[in-house]
C-alpha cells in the first residue's frame, strides 16, 4: 500500500508563507491547502495523512 503521508516532487517549491523551501503540502486550520516549511507546518498544518497533508520528498532525496 502506498504511504499517503509522503509525496514526491521533482521541482522545489517555496513555502506559501515565506521564501524557505517547502517541506510539506498540507491543509491548514482554515481549510486551505498550502506548501509549508517546517516552521509554518508546525504553526498552521493539521497533520499528515489522507485529507490532512503530506511530507514532501524531493527527487534527489533518498528514503529508507
Amino acid at each position: 500500500m502506498k504511504d499517503v503521508r509522503t509525496v514526491r516532487l521533482t521541482n522545489k517549491v517555496k513555502c506559501d508563507y515565506c521564501s524557505k523551501i517547502a517541506e510539506y503540502d498540507s491543509r491548514t486550520g482554515i481549510g486551505a491547502w498550502a506548501y509549508l516549511c517546517r516552521e509554518h507546518f508546525e504553526k498552521y498544518g493539521i497533520g499528515l495523512g489522507l485529507g490532512k497533508g503530506q511530507k514532501i520528498i524531493y527527487a534527489e532525496q533518498k528514503t529508507d
